[in-house]
């Protein structure tokens, strides 16, 4: 097994980062149109069922790579980072699905793609990666945006932002675990991983209903699982080739599609409160991006 990409590295190239932020950025479109399929699905299905036929449409989608690669295919260069990661994000996807039913689209794409501004902090309290002090200042601009966004003591505030600030601070933890992984664990197989807990995870609610959607959920499911997948494998293989805390940020476009179709779906707008937390975590995410370490040195 090649050295963990912890260890100290030297730094990246420059199209390799570039590289990594456009795959980034393309999954951010990708999770847009995904969070369209989330919000037309649950107007009939709950956030496990949604989750649970996302996982098994995704399945579906990657079994042919999973037969064209047996056995290796399911063989994780590291269990335990694999598993964590998992476990993580499927955490974070229930939080991001109840979310998504009940906030406008862009606000819960917002508060769920707050994960970069956590990603440093939790690189370092559970791995002991290098934090700089300027990667701490937009951590701290990021959490100004968050708190905007939530609009804690006003009328506007709703409890389902919590649990989609939550959705976030588990992404940030699944793109840690990416960013431990080794640098010859495959996208995919992450994504195959990521499928079958989600399914383990979501079985049990769906079978005290055992009934198979209705008919006006499938296009919003299907639209969710196509999209939904090549997001998770993009964003994966994005983090794969530049460290997370230079791509990972990227994933921002994801709220100026999600505005966008919101908009022209759903008719939502934008408050100033959420405007403004929109550029304050945006605004951090860039300069995580020019301040963040290019390797991943550990704190000894």
């Amino acid at each position: 097994m090649s050295g963990n990409r912890s260890d100290s590295a030297p730094a990246p190239g420059r199209r390799r980062v570039i590289l990594g932020a456009a795959l980034v950025a393309a999954s951010g479109l990708m999770f847009a149109l995904a969070g369209m399929g989330i919000k037309m699905a649950e107007e009939s299905l709950s956030s496990f069922e949604v989750l649970f036929w996302r996982n098994v449409l995704s399945l579906a989608i990657l079994a042919p790579w999973v037969v064209w690669r047996w056995p290796g295919s399911l063989r994780p260069a590291h269990r335990g980072l694999m598993a964590l990661r998992a476990v993580a994000l499927v955490a974070a996807l229930l939080c991001y699905y109840h979310a998504v039913s009940v906030l406008p689209l862009a606000e819960a794409v917002l508060l769920n793609f707050s994960s970069p501004i956590f990603v440093p902090v939790l690189g370092f309290l559970l791995f002991r990666f290098a934090l700089d002090g300027r990667v701490l200042a937009a951590v701290l601009i990021g959490f100004a945006g968050v708190a905007l966004v939530l609009k804690p003591g006003t009328e506007f505030f709703q409890p389902a932002a919590l649990i989609g600030a939550v959705s976030g601070l588990l992404g940030g933890l699944s793109a840690v675990a990416i960013w431990k992984m080794p640098t010859e664990e495959n996208a995919i197989r992450i994504a195959v991983y990521f499928a079958l807990l989600g399914i383990l995870v979501t079985l049990t609610p769906v079978l005290m209903n055992p009934t198979l959607p209705p008919a006006e959920a499938w296009p919003g499911l299907i639209i969710l699982g196509v999209f939904s997948t090549a997001a998770h494998v993009l964003f994966a293989k994005g983090c794969l080739v530049a460290p997370t805390d230079r791509a990972g940020t990227f994933i921002y476009t994801s709220v100026l599609f999600a505005t966008l179709f919101g908009w022209l779906f759903w008719e939502e707008g934008l408050d100033w409160l959420m405007a403004g937390g929109a550029v304050l975590i945006v605004a951090a995410g860039v300069v995580a991006i020019r301040a963040g370490r290019p390797g991943r040195a550990q704190v000894p």
